[in-house]
């Protein structure tokens, strides 16, 4: 990875030897929105960070493109520098309306959470009181959930010591309550309601693109802010899904390890490890045997696999801010790594950290009901190109290949067991019927091309 001598300092500051941002742990940089969308829906980066620099001005996602301006404000570099504390102050209003994780490495370097009081002590309590009347707080619970709660228990812990103000990071910030779809979401017949701050999106971006995917969430996809010393510490998300990130203002550190066991062992001997310096000897060791190291620039366009062992470090002045979208694509080796997810044996169990049974089965559903539906759309043999939508650069891949895709997922859906719970056999026999017919048509349309050829 090139770096400038700036950037070479930021990496310094953090405490990360330059050495572990080698050719070996190198992320893959992409020239075009058109190989980032192949690299996205059409590859295997199960292992793999994909950067596509610029990326967001090219795809119609830039900061004052994609989020609300008073976010913006509140987080620029004159009214906030690196304080994430002082940034969600100057939202005012919006704290009662959002909510979000504020998370911080302990003197132990794991990583924490800013609690308020349960819910209803809270109401009660200066130290935990929102700025609104008892009855009306009475009457909504979710008072105790929003971002000016969890804000007074951050600056609580600020004035006992327990916290490095610098080292706060609001995680998975959203709103509390649903608004309709984003303008372009409306392009491609997405009309759900959304938590989302976001106001426009990558699914936005590839619009009837975004179709052949398993599952692609926007509806409360959060932001991520953080000052100096912040991040994520060491974990697997709570699906084996992969994301596409926006790095929309200042530099992050990015590692990632290898799939399957080398992840879940990690996990259980590191799980929530932060990554802030001074580094002892196991955080050291672990970072020499990741899979990717990347730093994050301001206007990346990114993708990375959420099931696989991840951390992150913000290392610039100025805030960071950053958002994700988690989706399962149907290349073959992404929908084999999701269909493990809650596994309790295997290399990819893990004890801590899963979705809950309730709504993973849900999930389930919704992609089963998703799958159906793209499998019902392909009644005619595909010719000719998936075009994306208005937003950004236009991009296109050819149905031919995303329904080769389409028809092994479904087969690996159907004989998956806990999709075949769920469905039944009447439904594995329609998901495998129709794999098969779409398979056969694949098959016919190849050798007219080659008989053509010849």
């Amino acid at each position: 990875m090139r770096l400038s001598a700036d950037e070479k300092r930021l990496i310094e500051a953090a405490g990360w030897p330059e050495d572990l941002l080698c050719d070996r742990t190198a992320p893959r940089y992409v020239e075009s929105p058109q190989e980032f969308a192949e690299a996205l829906l059409l590859e295997d980066h199960l292992e793999d960070i994909v950067i596509l620099p610029d990326g967001l001005r090219r795809t119609g996602l830039s900061p004052r493109e994609a989020l609300p301006a008073w976010l913006c404000d509140a987080a620029s570099v004159g009214s906030a520098g690196s304080s994430v504390l002082r940034c969600l102050k100057r939202l005012g209003p919006h704290l009662e309306s959002h909510k979000a994780a504020l998370e911080f490495p302990d003197d132990k370097g794991v990583q924490r959470e800013a609690l308020p009081k349960p819910y209803p002590f809270c109401l009660w309590d200066d130290e935990g009181r929102v700025n609104a009347d008892v009855a009306t707080q009475m009457t909504m619970p979710e008072s105790w959930r929003n971002l000016g709660q969890r804000v007074q228990a951050a600056e609580a812990l600020l004035r006992k010591g327990e916290l490095e103000e610098s080292h706060l990071y609001a995680c998975e910030m959203r709103r509390l309550r649903e608004r309709e779809a984003n303008e372009f979401a409306l392009d491609y017949g997405c009309e759900e309601g959304t938590k989302s701050l976001c106001l426009r999106h990558a699914r936005d971006w590839l619009a009837q693109l975004s179709k052949w995917t398993m599952y692609w969430n926007c509806y409360d996809d959060g932001v991520f802010v953080g000052g100096r010393g912040s991040g994520k510490g060491l974990h697997v998300d709570q699906v084996l899904w992969s994301n596409v990130g926006k790095q929309w203002q200042g530099y992050k550190l990015m590692v990632t390890w290898p799939a399957g066991s080398e992840s879940t062992r990690l996990v259980r001997e590191m799980g929530d490890a932060h990554f802030r310096a001074p580094l002892e000897e196991q955080q050291l060791a672990a970072l020499r045997c990741a899979a990717r190291i990347a730093l994050l620039r301001p206007g990346d366009l990114f993708i990375c696999s959420g099931g696989v062992a991840h951390a992150t470090l913000s290392v610039s002045e100025e805030l960071t801010i950053t958002g994700y979208e988690s989706l399962v694509t149907l290349h073959p080796r992404l929908v084999e790594h999701m269909l493990h997810t809650g596994s309790s044996c295997g290399p990819c169990a893990l004890d801590k950290g899963v979705m809950e049974s309730d709504e993973l089965k849900e999930m389930r559903q919704g992609m089963l009901k998703r799958l159906l539906g793209l499998m019902q759309e392909q009644s005619a043999p595909a010719s000719g190109l998936v075009q994306s939508g208005r937003l950004g650069e236009p991009v296109a891949l050819p149905a031919a290949g995303l329904r080769e895709l389409l028809a092994t997922a479904a087969r690996q859906v159907g004989y998956d067991p806990s999709f075949a719970v769920l469905c039944g056999s009447a439904g594995v026999s329609r998901l495998l019927a129709a794999s098969d017919r779409l398979q056969a048509t694949g098959t016919k349309r190849r050798r007219t091309m080659e008989s053509k050829d010849m």
